[in-house]
């Protein structure tokens, strides 16, 4: 198959691939109220609850940095089929659990492992065949399988749960089974893509971190980033529990759906949107990328607040829908920002290096949420939120201001 052609079939491979990787992270999230009624006997509280996705954001974070090396240095496409069915397999296991024990290790372990795998290696791959006339495009649409994932994988798994005793057990069966039908499908249809460098251009590690640690815009992103994170991570675990908690009237598939559909409803909305206007004045302004990131952030501080304070579904619904708009707008300029300062040889690496700092820096965010639900209430810890997304924002000023220019590297491929 033709280059033009292949750059979209790989596309739809990433897709799926992601789709799974987010789907089956959010299976957990989606069950958290029946796993806390399932598991009551064991003293289960909504911060242990909460330190099963902090470990995992932790040890999915520092396995980051080893991922994107590996991609880089090895291939990409051997790391993601690997990390495919490291983490199908974990999922497929967490149906076992008979307490948090399993999911400690399965989930908050040898999940994070397997996932960590998958985002360096494909925007890498992405940035790769897709130029500046559609590379913010295609990483929307690539990011927009996380969207879909969560929302339907959480859905699923919600469903599940309302079947009966036990019925949350059959969303990890079948998201994990699925994970390992596709990864041998990928085995089949990718290419093993070289890395576009001079056949004498040896990688060091040395170089990896040099192409992050000597571009200050490139820090400043990857500590934004890490703020936006707290953030997610947070809302994306605890938001089918407070809908349940705060909306009665909803059972477990109900607050799943709620929970999630309004809030990757705004996000897609907002991704393709900022993604198609990122492709349409980029060539023109280099450094729209970096202010959208920052307009973004700033601006999910009110609908955060929002959601907090909602006194009806249909409000909390409105709210997140905006909330989400908000989020996608960021994540349309994120990585395309970071590439704009980083050499194409150490995509992965720099991927894998700044979601390492990003998921650590966030990873207390499902814990310390669950603690401040049991010490004050859960709409103050869905509040809390907003102060990380300010953060985030003035944090990028500088690069906005004073560093890009210097750090710019322009288009290639």
């Amino acid at each position: 198959m033709c280059r033009k052609g292949y750059k979209w079939l790989l596309l739809a491979l990433l897709f799926v691939t992601f789709f799974l990787e987010l789907g089956t992270r959010q299976v957990y999230n989606a069950i958290l109220p029946q796993l806390k009624i399932d598991f009551a006997a064991q003293g289960v509280t909504d911060a242990r609850l909460g330190g099963v996705g902090s470990l995992f954001s932790a040890v999915f974070g520092l396995m980051l940095l080893a991922s994107g090396l590996c991609a880089d240095f090895f291939g990409r496409k051997k790391t993601i089929v690997v990390g495919t069915l490291l983490f199908s397999a974990a999922i497929l296991g967490c149906g076992f659990a008979e307490g948090l024990g399993l999911f400690f290790a399965l989930y908050g372990v040898v999940n994070a492992m397997g996932q960590c795998c998958i985002a360096p290696a494909s925007y890498s791959l992405i940035s790769q065949y897709h130029d500046n006339s559609t590379r913010s495009t295609a990483m929307a649409i690539f990011q927009s399988a996380n969207y879909f994932g969560i929302v339907v994988c959480g859905w699923a798994a919600g469903l599940f749960a309302d079947s009966g005793a036990g019925g949350w057990r059959r969303g990890f069966w079948t998201f994990g089974a699925a994970g390992l039908v596709w990864a041998a499908l990928m085995q089949r249809f990718m290419r093993d893509t070289p890395q576009p460098a001079a056949a004498n251009d040896r990688p060091s590690v040395k170089a990896a971190f040099a192409a992050l640690l000597t571009k200050p815009t490139a820090i400043l992103i990857a500590v934004a980033f890490g703020m936006f994170m707290y953030a997610n991570l947070g809302l994306r675990l605890w938001a089918t529990a407070f809908v349940a908690r705060e909306f009665p009237e909803c059972g477990n598939a109900s607050a799943a759906f709620h929970s999630l559909f309004w809030l990757m409803l705004g996000s897609f909305i907002g991704l393709f949107a900022g993604a198609r206007f990122l492709d349409h004045i980029g060539s023109r302004r280099p450094s729209i990328r970096l202010e959208v990131s920052a307009i973004g952030l700033a601006v999910c501080i009110p609908p955060a607040i929002w959601v907090a304070g909602a006194s009806s579904l249909v409000e909390c619904c409105a709210a997140l829908t905006t909330l989400g708009l908000a989020l996608g707008t960021y994540e349309a300029a994120h990585y395309p920002a970071m590439f704009d300062c980083v050499e194409p040889r150490y995509r992965s690496a720099t991927t894998g290096m700044t979601g390492c700092l990003a998921f650590v820096m966030g990873s207390a965010g499902p814990f310390t949420l669950g603690l401040l639900s049991e010490r004050l209430s859960m709409r103050a810890a869905i509040a809390s939120l907003s102060v990380f997304f300010l953060a985030g924002a003035l944090i990028l000023l500088p690069a906005v201001f004073k560093y890009f220019k210097h750090d710019y590297i322009g288009d290639s491929k």
